[in-house]
């Protein structure tokens, strides 16, 4: 398949000091690539250059195929994108900002524009004045500006800031609903990492200007771990079957470590002693504590034990 958007090698320096060390990633369509890094990776630099908006030191960047060095204007004839926030005239209802919008490209008939406010959920509102509308709706009518064009790739820098959940769920349905069925290709960096955890399909981690991981969502949760959640009909004489770092939970639930080799061996050996097994379920981590195991950190259980 080939990649909507395609980073290789990609540097950037401010003065003397290398910001970027190297960047490659790419996003094919349909899927949502969640891009995340602390504070100062390099997320927000590197978005700004796939979009033009600052000038790579060397590297390249394609867009649909087309280097946008050599070739921007084709390169971002299907290109959307958010920067934080969206910039919309408050004063002006959000279908005469649509409209606007609409004059910066050929061939945007009214029809199109129905299509997007009913696509983002503001047909009962698009005919307000913008300074009424929550932070979530202005959010959906920055997307709506950005899908004018019929991108097939939209790029959202931090599009969460300052949602409260109810918002931050519209934007997650209407991403999911771009990426199924219309085949977008997404890049989003955003701080919030259990809501990235719930819709992206893979995740990318910068640290200090360099990925250091780029993996799908699954193998991020799974990588390693090796415990196991099990349900028994009753834990009597559990303990004899069990390692001291495995654990008894509530409601005849225990949790254990074994290699996946092991684990079946283990629970042949409960059944062949009389308990009845009702469910096994592989751990997953939380994307919150793959992402502190990338970068060194440490995850929420071993700071409360200090």
């Amino acid at each position: 398949m080939e990649a909507v958007l395609e980073l290789k090698n990609v540097n950037k320096h401010f003065g003397k000091k290398q910001i970027l060390h190297d960047i490659s990633f790419s996003v094919n369509e349909g899927e949502i690539l969640g891009f995340i890094g602390p504070n100062g990776a390099g997320k927000t630099t590197t978005i700004k250059l796939i979009l033009g908006l600052q000038r790579i030191d060397s590297g390249e960047v394609f867009i649909n195929g087309k280097n946008i060095k050599t070739n921007f204007k084709e390169a971002m004839e299907r290109v959307g994108a958010i920067v934080e926030n969206p910039d919309s005239y408050m004063y002006l209802s959000g279908m005469q900002n649509l409209e606007l919008i609409a004059r910066l490209y050929k061939n945007i008939s009214k029809e199109k524009i129905n299509e997007l406010v009913e696509l983002v959920g503001l047909k009962d509102r698009i005919h307000d004045k913008v300074s009424k509308y929550s932070l979530g709706m202005r959010q959906r009518l920055g997307i709506a500006e950005a899908l004018l064009n019929s991108p097939n790739l939209l790029v959202l820098d931090e599009p969460t800031n300052g949602l409260d959940p109810e918002g931050i769920t519209e934007l997650r349905n209407l991403l999911v609903k771009l990426a199924t069925e219309n085949k977008v290709a997404i890049l989003i960096s955003s701080h919030n990492l259990a809501e990235l955890q719930s819709f992206c399909t893979n995740i990318c981690i910068i640290q200090e200007g360099k990925i250091i991981s780029t993996e799908s969502i699954n193998a991020l949760q799974h990588d390693s771990l090796g415990r196991y959640i099990i349900e028994l009909n009753h834990l009597e004489n559990i303990d004899s079957y069990l390692k001291e770092e495995d654990k008894k939970l509530e409601n005849n639930m225990i949790e254990v470590g074994r290699e996946r080799e092991e684990i079946s061996d283990f629970i042949f050996e409960l059944l062949k002693n009389n308990y009845k097994i009702y469910q096994v379920k592989e751990k997953e981590k939380t994307l919150e504590q793959a992402f502190l195991e990338r970068i060194g950190g440490e995850n929420d259980e071993k700071s409360n034990q200090k």
